[in-house]
């Protein structure tokens, strides 16, 4: 019997021999007896790291944040300005020189206002007077924080030795 190859057999690949070892990935139960102690001597993953780090930088803008807190309470009250200055200007000069000083001052010709900027420099300064005082009473708070700190640790200093 003359057997032929069949047409259909000759367009089959060759198969491929494979080995009969089973390759065993590293971190699997079979691979190692003691998978569990290499997994716990691992070192965490970096997400940890991270989540930490945001956190302090959350924190410290906290800190930025409350920091300046005079000065965003100046720049919301600066809208108030002009209804003040009109209350000041009823209740008198001492009102207003208590309330606006830097506004009553920019009104007077002899500190040297050149006769452009005296119309205009007023009302400059009678909004920006409340976020300037807020600058002054942010730094004016941490000024006082570290003279009370200072304060605090010589107090402390002699009952030091004992």
């Amino acid at each position: 019997m003359n057997r032929t190859a069949s047409p259909i057999a000759a367009t089959m690949p060759e198969a491929k021999f494979r080995s009969t070892k089973k390759v065993v990935q590293p971190g699997s139960l079979r691979g190692s007896e003691f998978s569990y102690e290499i997994k716990a001597l691992q070192p965490k993953p970096a997400k940890v790291k991270v989540e930490t780090e945001a956190k302090a930088a959350a924190k410290k803008s906290r800190i930025k944040i409350a920091a300046f807190w005079p000065v965003a309470v100046g720049f919301f009250l600066a809208g108030f300005a002009p209804e003040w200055h009109a209350m000041a200007e009823q209740a008198g000069i001492w009102a207003m020189r208590f309330a606006f000083p830097l506004s009553l001052l920019a009104t007077h010709r002899e500190i040297g206002i050149d006769a452009q900027m005296a119309p205009i420099l007023p009302q400059f300064l009678l909004y920006a007077q409340l976020p300037l005082d807020g600058v002054l009473t942010a730094a004016v708070v941490q000024l006082f924080l570290v003279h009370g700190v200072c304060a605090f640790v010589l107090w402390l200093l002699p009952y030091l030795g004992n």
